[in-house]
């Protein structure tokens, strides 16, 4: 009995060996290859450039411009004008200064216990509206108030201000949120396309120099395709850390960290784990139907379905980003395979709520789950077959 289990621990250790010889080859060979590591250090600057753009061109330009009317907007100037930064307009009433927002004769406006914009402020300058909004309201409370401590501790109790958005509902709060889920939705792309292209042309080429029949004398196909799919992985997901990182840490170093939308950190960090979860749909669907064929020039039939897949997710995550809470944005963030694109870049622009996170994650898993099914029979099936195209029923039907 003993002597099977150190068998059996020895078969174990021998397929991961195999396995991962496998991987450590693609690693050497196309993560350490010169066109990659140049490839990854121009796309990092790329991306660090496209982080420090919104501070470039989209900061500002000099003191925000802020309209007040109502009851508290003396008191409110004082408290603006103390923090520096703005251009204090005041108006007659409530309806001058909602009208001064729509000309955009002025950024932002509170009046009666409201803030109005167009499209929204950063986050740094809510803060100050708000701060201002409570000292303010304490400030002429307390001058109209009486001075018993019941009518004092009346006076202190302040509302928050009711935010009102002029623009339609749906939309995305303003144009660094939409820059912000475009960079996302763009580096998912990128990330599954190309190392997708590669997987498949790599069986090809393996099949085509009859490299294959020689390694599979000492390895399964699993063995072979896992390896390739888990090799390349590692190399795209060394260049998606190197973007977020470089991306977030951009963002920090020229103070537009806090401007972007709440939870894009968490969103762009969270981006790793749902690149994975595709990468194992696309990527083991890749390897599958790249054995289908047995010269480069058919690898593009093949491939069609999942580069147009891919297409799809990444133009549908564009269109998400002008209606992040539309039903056509919450069906297309959950339905897999759009969901690998859609979700990550959903939730780096609005909040979406936890059960369509969780539901979303899940069938996509399922969905990798099968592909990881599907990818693996048709290699096992085809990865050896020489001649015209095969289709995908015709693999199925062959014997293993």
């Amino acid at each position: 009995m003993t002597a099977q289990r150190n068998q059996a621990r020895h078969d174990e250790t021998s397929r991961m060996r195999g396995l991962m010889l496998v991987a450590g080859r693609e690693i050497r060979v196309r993560g350490l290859s010169k066109s990659n590591v140049i490839s990854l250090i121009v796309t990092v600057l790329i991306v660090g450039v496209l982080a420090a753009l919104p501070s470039l061109f989209g900061g500002d330009d000099g003191d925000e411009k802020i309209g007040l009317a109502g009851p508290t907007a003396a008191a409110m100037q004082t408290q603006l004008d103390a923090m520096g930064g703005f251009d204090v307009t005041v108006f007659d009433s409530a309806g001058e200064a909602e009208q001064a927002v729509e000309d955009e004769t002025v950024e932002a406006a509170v009046a009666d216990g409201s803030l109005y914009s167009r499209d929204g402020v950063g986050n740094e300058t809510e803060a100050k509206i708000d701060a201002a909004w409570q000292a303010a309201s304490v400030q002429t409370n307390l001058a109209s108030a009486g001075l018993s401590d019941q009518e004092i501790a009346g006076a202190l109790t302040v509302q928050p201000l009711e935010w009102v958005t002029l623009e339609s509902e749906g939309g995305v709060t303003g144009p660094l949120d939409y820059f912000t889920g475009l960079i996302i939705s763009v580096i998912m792309f990128m990330m599954l396309m190309t190392p997708v292209q590669y997987i498949a042309m790599g069986v090809v080429e393996e099949k085509s120099s009859r490299i294959v029949e020689i390694l599979l004398t000492s390895l399964k196909p699993w063995q072979l395709l896992g390896g390739k799919v888990i090799g390349l992985g590692v190399i795209s997901l060394v260049n998606l850390i190197a973007m977020v990182a470089v991306g977030l840490g951009v963002s920090a170093a020229t103070g537009m960290l806090s401007d972007l939308p709440p939870g894009t950190a968490s969103a762009a960090v969270s981006t790793i784990g749902w690149w994975l979860i595709a990468f194992a749909l696309f990527g083991t669907l890749a390897g599958g139907v790249g054995s289908l064929v047995s010269r480069q020039e058919e690898s593009g039939s093949v491939l069609t379905p999942l580069i147009m897949s891919l297409t799809l997710s990444y133009l549908g995550a564009i269109f998400l980003l002008n209606a992040p809470t539309s039903t056509f944005a919450e069906v297309l963030s959950i339905v897999p395979p759009f969901s690998g694109i859609a979700m990550p870049t959903r939730m780096a622009i609005a909040d979406v709520p936890a059960w369509q996170i969780g539901l979303s994650g899940v069938l996509l898993a399922l969905a990798a789950a099968g592909a990881l099914a599907l990818g693996s029979q048709l290699y096992k099936r085809s990865v050896l077959y020489t001649g015209s195209r095969m289709k995908i029923s015709e693999a199925l039907r062959r014997s293993a």
